[in-house]
């Protein structure tokens, strides 16, 4: 058990909710399980695609695209990448087949912009004509890129900061701009920050991003999020030298092609793609790139690489959705990590896809990347996600790597789009009893405030919860026992749970519950005022 788990200090849980991912509020389990869940498709379609002539390839992958929900106008509002790509022929002749800054000559030779959408419901869209960006006599839905003096708008990620009194900076973006005019790292991007009060009419910083002494380069994929005490900014990216300086014994074989060989259990050689983690205060200094999650060999694939995470607050916890790339079936999925302090993260079921691609003959079955907050609505959680018909690089450098795959070089076959997936708030991690034997939960003592007990739980048909309080020598409490408990037989994210004769749990001191479920899940516990 590390010392971020151990810490007692976070037994003091006030009235925070509190799940399950880990064991540190567990004493004893008995005919208990834990189970893991993950959202459903909400239907066999896109909600958003190609559908505007001046669309070329909507790069839905990790990360190019947002969705906030705007507190203001109640508005669902996407940012997403138009690669513009049309002749891949012209295109791919920037590339040599032996360079590895392939994606970059790409970029280069054609560059993207950033388009908007909105949505009311989150599920059906409009791609508004804003008057920014006029493209053959028609009005478009660009923002950002495509025009001067912006440039091109490559990765861009868009943040909602709710911490910045200044109402013209609510909307935050960090882009890649160009190539990088440094000369000690020529091979990256530069990258720029930007603000907006309604995320549609943009100003650009005219100083460049820094990272470290990395300068302006830390690869081409980033999420932002902002720690709510400090608010200090905190970007997951990479370092621009992590699949460089590698000494390469020469004498052994490779390909050529595009992906680099792998040098298992080897530290100093270790050049797949990892998470590095980066700080600010203004969204232009950034701190030196230091590693934050990183394939472990004892338990990940040989080839599979981290792309990127996106990360987001779970009551005082965070969640971490991790893009993974398996290389060699050159496909990608979502999974899951844990922190309950947003800079210490943990695998959850390492290898084990939260989120993946949809079976053969769906619109997405090679790829789901996601790269944006789930949003909340009502009790659900709205989880949108990138998906595409094609593989992640083959049909991009295919052709010039010689690969004999359907879509090697044939561009009018490429199409990204994006999804959404529905669950239930809070409903990642479950504690599970059968419907033969009762399942008992102990907890560790707890420290809360509040005077009234909630449970996010799901019973099944003929399931029930039903509880007990004590002290934090483990003696119950009059009145609380678990034959004064009102059985609990429901499904919902909010229900509170009530003894006979009592109107408010004894809070401010050490407690532990028992928890006594039968065919019922229990994802999550609070204490909280009564209303």
């Amino acid at each position: 058990m590390n010392s971020l788990i151990s810490d007692s200090v976070y037994l003091r849980i006030g009235n925070r909710r509190q799940f399950f991912f880990d064991d540190l509020l567990l004493e004893q389990t008995q005919n208990l399980t834990r189970r893991f869940h993950s959202p459903q498709p909400a239907g066999n379609r896109p909600v958003l695609a190609k559908d505007r002539p001046w669309e070329h390839v909507l790069y839905f992958t990790c990360n190019t695209w947002n969705v906030i929900r705007d507190p203001q106008d109640g508005l669902f509002k996407c940012w997403y990448e138009d690669w513009q790509i049309d002749d891949f022929s012209r295109a791919a002749a920037w590339v040599r087949p032996s360079d590895r800054k392939l994606c970059l000559d790409l970029h280069r030779s054609c560059p993207s912009r950033v388009l908007y959408a909105q949505s009311e419901d989150g599920i059906a869209w409009e791609k508004p004509s804003l008057g920014i960006v006029t493209e053959k006599g028609r009005n478009t839905n660009v923002v950002l890129g495509g025009y001067e003096p912006v440039g091109p708008a490559h990765c861009a990620y868009v943040l909602l900061d709710r911490l910045d009194t200044d109402p013209s900076r609510r909307y935050k973006a960090i882009f890649e701009n160009g190539a990088s005019q440094e000369a000690e790292d020529p091979s990256g991007g530069t990258f720029r920050s930007a603000y907006s009060n309604d995320g549609i009419h943009w100003k650009v910083h005219s100083e460049p991003v820094r990272y470290g002494h990395c300068g302006s380069v830390a690869g081409d994929v980033v999420t932002v999020s902002i720690d709510p005490e400090s608010g200090i900014y905190r970007l997951n990216g990479r370092h621009p030298n992590m699949g460089s300086n590698v000494v390469q014994d020469m004498r052994n074989p490779t390909d050529g092609g595009w992906i680099a060989p792998s040098f298992p259990h080897r530290f100093a050689q270790e050049r797949r793609r990892r998470i590095y983690r980066m700080e600010s205060s203004d969204m232009i200094h950034w701190s030196t790139p230091t590693p934050l999650v990183v394939p472990d060999h004892e338990t990940d694939n040989i080839d599979d690489e981290f792309y990127g995470m996106e990360q987001f607050r779970i009551g005082d916890d965070w969640l971490g959705l991790l893009n993974v790339l398996h290389n060699t079936d050159n496909t990608m999925d979502v999974q899951l990590t844990y922190s309950r302090n947003g800079k210490d993260f943990k695998r959850i079921r390492p290898g084990q896809p939260w989120l993946a691609p949809g079976a053969e003959g769906s619109w997405y079955p090679y790829m789901c990347t996601v790269c944006s907050k789930p949003i909340e609505v009502g009790d659900d959680l709205y989880v949108y996600h990138g998906g595409a018909n094609v593989h992640h690089d083959w049909w991009m450098v295919g052709f010039h790597e010689g690969l004999e795959v359907a879509e090697s070089g044939k561009l009018e076959g490429v199409n990204y789009a994006l999804g959404l997936a529905k669950m239930k708030r809070d409903r990642f991690v479950s504690l599970a009893a059968g419907p033969a034997r009762t399942g008992i939960l102990t907890t560790r003592p707890v420290f809360p405030t509040g005077g009234s007990l909630v449970v996010n739980l799901k019973c099944h048909p003929g399931g029930r919860l039903q509880a007990a309080i004590a002290d934090g020598q483990g003696k119950v409490l009059p009145g609380f026992e678990r034959r004064n408990c009102r059985t609990v037989a429901a499904d919902g994210v909010n229900l509170p749970l009530r003894w006979q004769g009592q109107s408010r749990i004894p809070a401010e001191r050490f407690l532990k519950l028992h928890f006594f479920l039968q065919d019922a899940e229990l994802f999550s516990f609070q204490f909280v005022e009564e209303g």
